[in-house]
């Protein structure tokens, strides 16, 4: 389990404290706004802020530290304030893909929307209203994933367009096959201006390819053609499109 919260000293106490709470069963992250917001209401900089957001937010290692640096030149406080936050805590680099892709607390204040007007009922009429929109919006969604099933889409739609964008993206990065045995290959994507080129190491028999590991995933989508293996196999745990 992962819990993302802000950083009360009150939820900390208790997480740190509950002797079952620890990884592999569970880990604490923090909601990367509240970041953000505590870190601008210290330094009172908004381009320090959007940084911030930049650096928590990047999922690949290099451009983080990219981003940390172009902070420290601006401003060393500001530097030393991110860097004694614990990065596993509010990075998606360092997370090791606990987190889902999930950066910020706004799935439980969509969940505060859907019930808004709700909390000020009597207790009884409060659990009943909870209950009905609940199932509600499970019910909509069901019914949404039940059509794309039936229509034999085996992705969500948000998952077919970032494929699609990641094989556009592919196409211009060079590929470069090392080890057939770990299906293991060196990508450089394109130079775009004073960027690119970089140099990406994709092993797709030992990789995760969830997004939050840090891999490009244009780079692994290369890859895979270039061995011929079937995107399903590696994607699929990631982007099927589950009826519970």
């Amino acid at each position: 389990m992962c819990l993302i919260s802000d950083r009360h000293g009150g939820l900390i106490k208790a997480v740190r404290e509950g002797p079952d709470f620890v990884s592999p069963h569970g880990v604490h992250r923090y909601c990367l706004r509240h970041v953000c917001s505590n870190f601008n209401s210290t330094i009172k900089n908004v381009v320090l802020k959007d940084l911030c957001w930049q650096a928590g937010s990047e999922y690949q290692l290099r451009k983080f530290n990219r981003i940390m640096d172009e902070i420290k030149k601006q401003d060393v406080k500001a530097f030393a304030y991110l860097d004694a936050i614990n990065k596993e805590k509010w990075t998606a680099s360092h997370d090791g893909g606990w987190r889902c892709g999930i950066l910020t607390t706004n799935m439980s204040e969509c969940i505060n929307g859907v019930l808004k007007g709700a909390r000020r009922l009597p207790v009884s009429a409060l659990v009943e209203i909870t209950l009905e929109r609940t199932v509600h919006y499970f019910h909509v969604r069901a019914i949404k994933g039940q059509k794309m099933l039936q229509n034999n889409q085996l992705w969500t739609d948000f998952a077919c367009k970032m494929f699609i964008s990641w094989q556009q993206k592919a196409v211009e990065h060079t590929v470069t096959k090392y080890s057939h045995a770990q299906q293991s290959a060196s990508v450089v994507t394109r130079r775009q201006g004073r960027h690119g080129m970089n140099t990406h190491v994709v092993k797709i028999a030992t990789e995760n390819a969830h997004a939050a590991s840090g891999i490009n995933l244009a780079s692994l989508v290369l890859t895979l053609k270039k061995y011929a293996v079937h995107t399903i196999l590696v994607l699929h745990q990631w982007l099927r499109i589950i009826m519970m």
